[in-house]
């Protein structure tokens, strides 16, 4: 099996933000070799390649020594991490899917507002941002699924999830409700909670129906 690896666009940014730290004085070189890798030691003094593969490994290193030096070891620090990395991701126009929800919302109010094809559609449209796990990762199963327990909803199951660690989950979860805000709407409930009911298998479950979420307008 390959080594389990992350693309250089996600893991750019966690190198960055550590050079940063490093250069504040807020960690020291002594203290990155003593929690870092040699070859991973390496890497802040080099520039990341963002279509190259890293070991998924670091990335984990590197976001633990994050959080533990910014976030205080606080779970929504590595959720906020991952919004952060959303909206870089969108802004920089490199996943033109992740924005996904306003063009779903504009689609169902131009079509049909039967429930199932409501269901439907946002179920396509979620596939496409959730394909492109292939192009992040090389290990894990992302798909999307009927939400067994609530009918209206569906689930983003993944599957081999082994190598994911829980601040890895919880940027994804962060991630993903920073894709299904509508743009340039200010707060708002999030759509997705996360958890992780055995080591190789995660779970992002909706908080409302498809349907209430189509008709809930801007402003």
């Amino acid at each position: 099996m390959a080594q389990a690896s992350v693309k250089g666009t996600i893991i750019e940014a966690v190198v960055e933000n550590l050079v940063r730290l490093r250069d504040a004085g807020r960690v020291t070189d002594e203290e990155l070799e003593v929690r870092l890798e040699a070859a991973e030691c390496a890497l802040l003094e080099g520039k990341i390649n963002t279509a190259g593969w890293y070991p998924m490994a670091s990335y984990t290193r590197f976001l633990q020594l994050l959080g533990d030096i910014e976030g205080g070891g606080s779970p929504a620090y590595f959720i906020e991490r991952g919004r952060a990395n959303a909206r870089r991701l969108m802004d920089a126009g490199l996943y033109q899917q992740l924005g996904f929800l306003d063009r779903w919302k504009e689609s169902v109010r131009r079509g049909s507002i039967e429930e199932s094809t409501v269901i439907t559609s946002y179920a396509s449209k979620l596939r496409l941002v959730v394909s492109l796990a292939t192009s992040i990762y090389n290990v894990g199963r992302w798909v999307v699924e009927p939400d067994e327990d609530n009918p209206g909803r569906i689930s983003i199951v993944v599957r081999d999830a082994s190598d994911y660690s829980e601040p890895m989950r919880l940027a994804a979860e962060g991630f993903l409700n920073e894709c299904a805000k509508e743009r340039g709407r200010v707060g708002g409930a999030d759509l997705y909670t996360s958890e992780r009911p055995r080591p190789d298998l995660i779970l992002f479950r909706m908080n409302r129906d498809i349907v209430d979420l189509a008709k809930r307008r801007s402003g």
